[in-house]
């Protein structure tokens, strides 16, 4: 495992999770038409991954800039 011994390597390490997660769900949804049941929370879900993205790329332009 990379060794998180800077606030950048916390991001990206961070940025790479949130991204794995946003897929997972957002595949769940394409493959899975049978989850309908879940749909709801499934896409609940997906946002939040997608709105920790957000924020984690603003702290790592924000650290690449400062």
């Amino acid at each position: 495992m990379t060794e998180l011994n800077t606030p950048m390597a916390i991001l990206k390490a961070a940025l790479k999770k949130e991204n794995a997660s946003y897929r997972f769900y957002d595949n769940l949804l394409k493959e899975h038409k049978s989850i309908e049941i879940l749909r709801e929370m499934i896409e609940q879900l997906r946002e939040e991954e997608y709105r920790h993205i957000q924020i984690i790329e603003k702290k790592i332009t924000k650290l690449g800039l400062g």
